[in-house]
């Protein structure tokens, strides 16, 4: 989930936090880099060692809410499942990184030189932007740290890599409403976020330029786009799997279908770069949510392409 390039201004506050020794490699990093010119990475956070004990009495389903909402729109958990944007997690901690057969990992990922753990996966969460440097994972923003070790603790039963006992999944975590309550009041967060926001395209493709466009998703389940030709629906199912079809693109791909866990678009989140999926070979699509609507967009013809 970090993208393909430095973000010193965010990654400064971490390695500020993880004492001297890490600012100082830091500001080397940086005096290299400048004489370089290159952009090199911030350090990735040294964080506590973890116990096998935190593991074992951390907190399941604050584990399960914390994958949920950061980590399900690109990672599927069970053994045999598919690939999403980022590979099938089963097995991963007896894994190398970047080693899973059938993934194109970055060539950052492929030669990091580790195996997972939980160790490292808290280092990766704490610090994503960077690590290892030059990955290409695309996590928005740190997990907080309170979420961490039950995360960790979490993937470790989920994947396989637990050598204690299984607790019983907990209800899925829903807002107050009941379960035949409307869409908008047993997910609010959800709603607001989605249906009062831009959802903003870039489509990349082999040789050409990016195609950049807007969607605004409505509340009867249609879709418009600030280009009119571009039309969509959207629905969620009865496993509260948020999924919608966009056709009529001026480009290749002219129609595509994404699906995301209600729950991993729940926490508000403004950026242009939430996540990314390859809706065909050769194509790579990133979508992200920016703050407000223009008012055309809830109006027949769509609304001003974004700039």
């Amino acid at each position: 989930m970090a993208q393909d390039r430095c973000r010193p201004n965010r990654t400064a506050s971490f390695a500020l936090a993880a004492g001297p020794a890490p600012v100082l490699a830091a500001v080397l990093a940086a005096v290299l880099a400048a004489a370089l010119g290159t952009c090199a990475a911030a350090p990735p956070v040294q964080a506590a060692e973890v116990t096998r004990e935190q593991l074992v009495a951390a907190n399941y389903r604050q584990g399960m809410v914390a994958f949920q909402q950061r980590c399900s729109a690109c990672h599927s958990l069970a053994d045999g499942g598919k690939d999403l944007a980022g590979p099938n997690l089963y097995g991963m901690f007896s894994r190398a990184a970047g080693s899973k057969p059938g993934f194109r990992f970055s060539a950052a990922m492929q030669s990091a030189g580790f195996t997972w753990t939980a160790q490292r996966l808290i280092e990766l969460v704490a610090a994503p932007d960077g690590y290892p440097p030059g990955s290409s994972m695309a996590l928005p923003e740190p997990v907080p740290e309170a979420d961490r070790i039950a995360l960790a603790s979490f993937l470790m039963v989920e994947t396989g890599g637990a050598d204690w006992p299984r607790p019983a999944p907990p209800a899925a975590a829903r807002g107050a409403a009941g379960p035949d309550a409307p869409l908008a009041e047993r997910f609010p967060s959800f709603w607001n976020h989605l249906m009062r926001n831009t959802t903003r395209y870039r489509l990349e493709r082999e040789g050409a330029e990016p195609y950049r466009f807007d969607v605004y998703f409505r509340t009867d389940g249609s879709a418009a786009a600030s280009d009119p030709a571009i039309k969509g629906f959207w629905h969620v199912d009865e496993t509260d799997t948020f999924c919608y079809a966009l056709h009529g693109l001026p480009v290749e791909p002219t129609q595509f279908v994404e699906c995301f866990p209600v729950v991993a678009m729940s926490i508000p989140r403004f950026r242009e770069e939430l996540w990314t999926s390859t809706p065909v070979p050769g194509v790579r699509l990133t979508g992200g949510i920016v703050a407000g609507r223009p008012a055309a967009a809830e109006a027949k013809g769509g609304a001003p392409a974004p700039r």
